[in-house]
């Protein structure tokens, strides 16, 4: 597996989702800018929280990213909503490129971590500093280097 915005994208639900094709993070940042489809934030979650994976709940965490109103009558995101919805993908597809399987990426990203203060990582990741601190061990675990 491949990590360029193309992945990325396909995490979102590639152009059948996103109604365009991305080739490159300027088009993966275009359509963060006119906001992705509520359909992306569903996808991304069912592939980090699936059934039986995680400390995290699918609604728990849909109602940490976006407020539950917001969700039920939006068919697109707003550009902070869409800015997480990217993220976790995003990391998503980092973990899978690091991992390998779709279900230890997931189960990384649903539980609790001792280097994030055993805070769950998709949690972590709702701030763009906690998302570079989940970037950050994935990355070292991908280079071989201690926390």
């Amino acid at each position: 597996m491949n990590f360029d915005a193309g992945t990325i994208a396909a995490v979102l639900g590639g152009p059948a989702v996103l109604g365009r094709k991305v080739a490159t993070m300027r088009d993966l940042d275009d359509a963060v800018r006119e906001g992705i489809p509520k359909r992306s934030l569903d996808r991304v979650i069912m592939l980090i929280v699936p059934k039986g994976v995680g400390a995290t709940s699918s609604a728990r965490l849909r109602n940490k990213i976006v407020p539950r109103a917001t969700y039920l009558r939006a068919d697109r995101l707003n550009h902070q909503v869409s800015e997480k919805t990217e993220r976790l993908a995003r990391l998503y597809a980092l973990a899978m490129f690091a991992f390998q399987n779709a279900d230890q990426a997931a189960r990384f990203l649903a539980n609790p971590h001792p280097e994030l203060g055993d805070r769950v990582p998709c949690e972590v990741a709702l701030t763009e500093v906690g998302g570079r601190e989940v970037e950050e061990i994935i990355e070292r675990g991908l280079h071989g280097l201690p926390a």
